[in-house]
């Protein structure tokens, strides 16, 4: 067993300037990638429409003045609320700059995190500084998804400032609770990754009764924003969970489903596999009892990835563990020959795949039929909207972001002026097509992201990550007239009181009731009559 001294001593014992020559030069070329291949997805851009009617004063929803958090990551909605407010405070007139902003959030994010990773964490030495950037910029994945538009480069920040502290010898419990919030406020699920760390920290720490108020003080801000959450748009968690994870279909498909993200990420990422594995291999050699929970994080939450099914994006949730296992790596793989024979692997892996960073960018442009998607539904979503002349889609970087005839520019983020609804729209992608609409166009999916009452409704066919609830009889009449034209009474009623909770007065005492009564099933009686009246 290796003794538990502190992991990052290392760094004051290795020549400063032979170091900075080492990080930067490997930095130069990751931000180089990142650069080379960013770019927005489309359920990036469903944050915008969100930022859009927050910062004109309309609320938190997707459709303004209608209360649905259609959006899974809170603080880096706010991130980016907050730097385009100050942007048009001082240059007013930049066009799509919500689509440059968060570019450029991103990159500084990514920067960021691998610059700690170079300096408080890998051990020094060229090749596990090589071995760890090497990992993240060949990995398909990670660079993929160090920009998208996704909250995925606050997630990999604030997982590194998080290790950073657990590694110090006797780790700031208060502070490491608090990056955990702040964790969750970012994407929820993400806590499973460090909950293990958190509780060995608190478990290994002199005064646990003291120590462990300090962690509950900590978690805070989490439990304000979902008091707040609670009260303002009525439910604790985002619209998004109600519509994919309240399905009805059984847990062995969507595992079944869960493999096949795992194995469309050994066959298009191979290095996330390579990654993990390595650092399990690590530890059992090299044990050291911090990286040991570390790692224990990440593999309860590849588990809780296979459980829910994964996603329709290849490797989206597979980077923060991706990040962790370099931690891993970087840090406890010491012996030279297993450092080289790793640096090996990663080049063979990383360099030679037909899905590499060095090269995918352009792979729409000269293979027509470079494959998109795999047989489980799950697709390369950066490779679809990067550049593609044949889809229409220009959401890369290198090509100037969103052109004018894509987006326009009555609502590039400098005219949204809200005057009523104009009509209502099914879109079957809820990204560009509404950020172009704007605001006066009431935008639903059948995939439910932003309407409550559709998310609670039975699903009639799904692929993951696209759970397709139909419209009941009247609903379209209902939204387009705003007068409840439903007619299955059971679903008309439910409809009234879910309509009062999204739409009424903020602090009429009666919303409040119906809050409580929705989140105590007490309302469960009409939509269960509904379905069974839908199967007969």
């Amino acid at each position: 067993m290796q003794s538990e001294s502190n992991p990052t001593e290392h760094s004051m014992k290795y020549p400063q300037k032979e170091t900075a020559i080492i990080i930067y030069s490997l930095l130069v070329f990751y931000l180089l990638l990142v650069i080379r291949n960013a770019w927005i997805s489309d359920d990036g851009i469903i944050t915008f429409r969100v930022v859009e009617n927050f910062l004109a004063g309309y609320g938190l929803g997707y459709n303004p003045y209608v209360r649905v958090q259609a959006f899974t990551h809170p603080l880096w909605m706010f991130l980016i609320s907050l730097i385009y407010f100050i942007e048009r405070l001082f240059i007013p007139s930049v066009p799509n700059a919500l689509f440059f902003i968060t570019i450029f959030v991103s990159v500084v994010l990514s920067f960021l995190t691998v610059f700690l990773l170079l300096t408080r964490v890998s051990k020094p030495g060229i090749l596990p500084l090589g071995l760890a950037v090497l990992i993240l910029s060949l990995s398909p994945g990670f660079i993929d998804f160090s920009t998208s538009g996704l909250e995925n480069p606050l997630t990999h920040f604030l997982l590194m400032i998080f290790v950073v502290v657990y590694l110090n010898e006797r780790p700031n419990l208060l502070l490491l609770a608090f990056i955990s919030s702040l964790v969750m406020l970012n994407r929820m699920d993400v806590f499973v990754l460090v909950a293990p760390a958190l509780l060995y920290a608190w478990w290994m720490s002199s005064q646990r009764k003291n120590d462990l108020v300090k962690i509950l003080i900590g978690l805070m801000p989490m439990l304000l924003w979902e008091l707040f959450s609670l009260f303002y748009f009525g439910f604790p968690f985002p619209n998004t969970a109600y519509a994919k994870l309240n399905t009805g279909i059984s847990d062995t498909l969507l595992i079944l489903q869960g493999g096949d993200y795992l194995l469309n990420a050994i066959n298009w990422d191979p290095l996330m596999f390579l990654t993990v594995a390595l650092a399990g291999i690590t530890l059992y050699f090299e044990r050291h009892r911090k990286f040991i929970f570390l790692f224990a994080g990440v593999l309860l939450y590849v588990m809780y990835v296979v459980k829910i099914g994964g996603d329709f994006m290849s490797s989206r949730f597979l980077t923060a563990p991706l990040l962790l296992s370099v931690v891993i790596v970087s840090n406890q793989l010491t012996a030279r020959q297993h450092q080289l024979t790793g640096l090996g692997l990663v080049i063979l892996l990383g360099v030679f795949s037909m899905r590499s960073p060095l090269w995918a960018s352009n792979m729409v442009l000269y293979l027509p039929t470079y494959p998109i998607s795999d047989r489980s539904g799950v697709s390369d979503q950066r490779m679809h909207y990067f550049g593609n002349e044949r889809k229409g889609q220009f959401n890369g970087f290198v090509e100037n972001g969103f052109r004018d005839d894509e987006l326009g520019s009555e609502f590039a983020g400098r005219q949204w002026r809200f005057t009523g609804f104009e009509k209502v729209y099914i879109a079957e992608a809820l990204g560009k097509p509404g950020y172009k609409k704007g605001p006066n166009i009431y935008m639903i999916d059948y995939y439910a992201l932003t309407d409550p009452l559709l998310a609670r409704l039975p699903v009639s066919e799904w692929e993951i990550g696209h759970f397709r609830h139909d419209l009941p009889d009247g609903y379209l009449k209902t939204l387009e007239t705003g007068e409840n034209q439903i007619v299955d009474s059971n679903l008309s009623q439910y409809y009234d009181k879910l309509q009062f909770v999204v739409s009424g007065s903020l602090y009429n005492w009666d919303r409040i009731i119906e809050i409580w009564k929705f989140n105590t099933g007490q309302y469960d009686y009409l939509l269960e009559e509904y379905t069974s009246q839908l199967s007969k």
